[in-house]
């Protein structure tokens, strides 16, 4: 199971945020810096600032809607954290859920070989792996120092099984006979746990020091919880929710037009209100039969195995009122549905124990439930949710919607049909039941932009966007084709609803007439006849319409990758459009980058000339260290890299310092060792420290290091163990400038013989999003420009002055255009002269003429020998500082503008 573009892209924020964390230390820094890289505003109006919940512990948030994966994410996560810390002894795992059916199933899928979820373990753990529960731990089953020390252990517990005033919870404190070789092997505790005793199952775990993922983080945010956190001791927190509280530290968003475009999940959700609980019951019955029609005749063209499914909602007096859904049954039943069709799932009652339903050989189709959901039960051919509320009772959707909007097998159905979700209602206040929907969506972790509402005339339009509130005008409503229009937002009483207050009531007889009248048909294409007379074709018609419309948002988005703000963060930018005058200008120009044909077998996104973006990692084939030199200089090792923030202790990211206990313990093994002995030692602790490096296999990587570490001599080894992190960084940045060498020369030699070339590749978009937009200074390309130092104020401003450049802007960086060679190179500005030149500018100091510097100059060059006319590039230098070769002054640079 390989992880879907957004899935790679959470684990791409994760490891920018962990390299934040290693170059800032302090975590309220890190994680303003992780998102100023994205042009994201921390504080102020922007981003809540860091909230450091577990003092000194690095903790953050995947922010990931339902259907998103956040478990597999989990997994995924595991070995970048790791590779983040210093070596430790013991990798431990506590990986937190908020119910026994949660704990179960996550068990069960970590605890087998053949699951994605423990695959993933195997593959980056190198298959020693350990899944725990707690009663496993309990009784020391596989579970001693040896085994934790050779392996990723990782333990699936509940939240309530380590809560103290919970009877559940107070094992994990008693004194424990089966552990007690950790309290032996590991000694007095550092961080020892009030009332719990030194082989209690909490103390132990506590010294294992572990990473702790909180699955549906939100319902951990009470005292109780934070102090059960505390006292594990986590050296790393990694919260999963949909909606994450006000205090979570989320670092990466994924919102739904994201998961739309990775097909994996069903909206919009279309909202549909009929005029009676008989209309709801037989357009549930006739869309059932409709949309499942549809997924035999895809089938039938190769199409997956797929049979849609609804959730009937009774609402019961009480959850443990059985005769409601007995008579929900029965009536439908009446109607001529097979009594195998249907189940009844709620709290009490759970028919769905030990079925698959998504096995063929399944027959249910209906599903009679209310809001108690939340007990781990999902199933992606669940398409309808059918209210069967009183037209005036409150339509409470909030707690169930979320099971309707997992697409089936993860992919895009032929028939658009099944790749939405449907709402039926009775509601005499259907403005209220769409803000509930609101609602549902966003437990489920989406918005108000996700759902289409049809059924609504255009007299009630107005009134229902006022009652959505900012925002809701991107919705669309529109009437029924001929059907119903005398419809309005609340449907007349029917005869059943006024006189019977039952949940259960309707016309069984009436409603077996209707559907027999309209049997399911389709046409040879797969989708359903809209011509037939029935409820389900006119849904079905509206919602290939209002689907479209957010199809191509999906589609937009998907287009403007580099620029696509996650929903939740639309109000957090700073949105700052181009110039109207200047909209033509972006329209027609696209700026040229390198690109390469990839061989005909691979699975690319090409262009229409068949060629593709060169990336940097695309250079590194071929690399390799075993011809390339081990000098190493440690005299000039730096001073300590690893210490503690004095001013501000509890802002310390101690997750990336050695425990204490571990400190003592390499130390003391070490200074046993002979020199030979220190010198493996050394080279197994660097490998471990500095590992993965893209693209060098993890056994060229290892031999490397040994060949390195096998000539050190005494000052050597006494300089790794004074400064052992400034060592193996030494070294990591040494294999970088080493692949840095080669991907330059691979680069130079590919164009040379033309497999490098240049085509038109970016356009710059119509918004653009900068953190601290001024526009302080006229003549730019959009309303505001990004912030700029002394020597680019200086540039902007003379730009500004001077006949003929017609517009400047200043170059997003990591957001906007750049040259991509062997490094990503973002120029400061671009600028467009009166006669049509784009020039691209880098702005330079005299502390900023370097081996960086070079290597861009060189690359921004050859792109302009390259690009063709009207194309060109200049590193601009300060008038007091002599320019490198081929650079110019800021005086000469001008000169060149104004005659350009």
């Amino acid at each position: 199971m390989e992880l879907k573009n957004y899935q790679k892209q959470v684990i791409n924020d994760l490891a920018d945020y962990l390299e934040s964390l290693n170059e800032h230390g302090s975590l309220s820094n890190a994680f303003s810096a992780h998102w100023k890289n994205r042009q994201i505003q921390v504080g102020g109006d922007g981003i809540t600032p860091y909230c450091n919940v577990v003092k000194g512990v690095p903790h953050v948030c995947f922010k990931v809607p339902t259907g998103g994966g956040k478990t597999f994410l989990a997994c995924a996560s595991i070995k970048p954290i790791f590779d983040a810390r210093p070596p430790v002894r013991n990798k431990a795992v506590v990986w937190l859920v908020p119910s026994e059916s949660i704990l179960t199933q996550t068990l069960k899928a970590l605890k087998n070989p053949a699951h994605p979820y423990r695959q993933k373990l195997n593959a980056d753990f190198g298959g020693r792996v350990e899944v725990y529960s707690k009663e496993e731990l309990l009784v020391g089953q596989n579970f001693s120092p040896a085994t934790v020390a050779e392996q990723l252990s990782v333990m699936v517990l509940s939240y309530d099984s380590f809560r103290a005033n919970r009877k559940e919870g107070r094992k994990a404190y008693q004194a424990n006979g089966n552990l007690e070789r950790f309290a032996t092997a590991f000694g007095t505790p550092e961080q020892p746990i009030a009332n719990a005793d030194e082989t209690a199952l909490f103390q132990v775990i506590n010294q294992l020091n572990p990473i702790v993922i909180v699955d549906e983080s939100h319902h951990a945010t009470s005292t109780l919880s934070h102090e059960m956190l505390v006292n594990f001791n986590p050296s790393f927190i990694l919260d999963l929710t949909a909606t994450p509280t006000k205090q979570a530290n989320v670092i990466s968003y994924v919102d739904a037009l994201t998961l739309k475009h990775e097909h994996m999940v069903k909206l919009p959700v279309i909202a549909y209100n009929r005029n009676s609980r008989d209309e709801v019951v037989t357009a549930a019955l006739d869309l059932q039969r409709s949309l499942e029609a549809t997924a035999q005749q895809q089938q039938k063209a190769g199409g997956r195995y797929i049979r849609p499914i609804v959730l009937f909602q009774a609402q019961p007096k009480t959850n443990s009122d059985a005769t409601t859904f007995e008579k929900i049954r029965e009536q439908l039943i009446a109607v001529g549905v097979d009594a195998a069709q249907i189940a009844v799932k709620t709290a009490e009652i759970n028919e769905l124990k030990g079925v698959d339903l998504l096995s063929p050989d399944c027959e249910i189709r209906y599903i009679i439930t209310v809001n108690a959901l939340k007990e781990g039960w999902d199933c992606p051919f669940a398409y309808i949710l059918a209210s069967l509320a009183n037209r005036t009772s409150r339509v409470d959707v909030e707690q169930i919607l979320g099971r309707v909007l997992r697409q089936p097998h993860a992919r895009q159905q032929d028939a658009e049909v099944l790749n939405y979700s449907y709402v039926l209602t009775s509601s005499a206040d259907f403005n209220a039941t769409l803000e509930n929907i609101i609602a549902g969506l966003n437990v489920a972790g989406f918005t108000k932009h996700d759902f289409r509402a049809v059924g609504v005339t255009s007299d009630d339009t107005t009134a229902v966007l006022e009652n959505l509130g900012a925002g809701a005008e991107q919705l669309q409503f529109s009437e029924l084709d001929g059907l119903n229009t005398n419809q309005s937002s609340a449907p007349e009483a029917s005869p059943e609803d006024t006189n019977n207050d039952n949940e259960w009531d309707f016309n069984a007889e009436a409603i077996a007439a209707k559907l027999a009248a309209t049997a399911p048909s389709t046409q040879p294409d797969g989708t359903t006849a809209d011509e037939r007379p029935s409820a389900a074709a006119t849904i079905l018609a509206q919602a290939q319409r209002q689907g479209a419309t957010y199809n191509r948002e999906v589609e937009q988005a998907a287009r403007d990758t580099n620029n696509h703000v996650p929903t939740d963060l639309r109000d957090k930018v700073n949105n700052v459009r181009v110039f109207d005058k200047f909209l033509d200008d972006i329209q027609q120009l696209t700026i040229p980058q390198f690109v390469v044909t990839p061989p005909p077998s691979g699975l690319f996104s090409l262009s229409e000339t068949g060629t593709e973006l060169l990336t940097s990692e695309a250079l590194c084939a071929g690399f390799t260290l075993r011809d390339k030199d081990i000098e190493l200089d440690l005299s000039t090792v730096d001073e300590q890299m690893y210490r503690l923030d004095v001013e501000n202790p509890n802002d310390v990211a101690r997750a990336f310092h050695l425990t204490t206990a571990d400190q003592h313990y390499m130390r003391e093994v070490f200074s046993k060792l002979d020199i030979d002995a220190q010198r493996r030692n050394a080279a197994e602790f660097i490998y471990d420290k500095i590992k993965p490096i893209d693209p060098v296999a993890d056994g060229e990587l290892r031999d490397y290091i040994t060949r390195i570490t096998s000539n050190f001599d005494a000052t050597d080894i006494a300089a790794y163990q004074e400064r052992t992190y400034q060592v193996a960084e030494k070294i990591r940045k040494k294999i970088l400038g080493l692949l840095t060498m080669h991907k330059d020369t691979r680069f130079y030699d590919d164009i040379e013989i033309e497999a490098i070339q240049v085509e038109p590749r970016f356009k710059l978009p119509e918004l653009i999003h900068p953190v601290d937009a001024s526009s302080v200074i006229g003549g730019s390309l959009y309303e505001a420009e990004d912030a700029m130092n002394s020597l680019e104020y200086e540039l902007a401003s003379r730009l500004s002055g001077m006949a003929n450049v017609r517009w400047w802007h200043r170059n997003l960086e990591r957001k906007g255009f750049f040259l991509n060679g062997p490094i990503n190179h973002y120029p400061d500005f671009i600028v467009q002269t009166e006669d049509g030149a784009c020039v691209l500018v880098e702005t330079k100091g005299e502390q900023l003429k370097n081996e960086d510097s070079k290597i861009k100059l060189r690359l921004g060059k050859k792109w302009e020998a390259l690009a063709g006319r009207g194309f060109r590039y200049y590193m601009v230098f300060h008038d007091d500082v002599t320019p490198l070769d081929n650079a110019v002054t800021m005086s000469k640079f001008l000169s060149i503008i104004e005659r350009l």
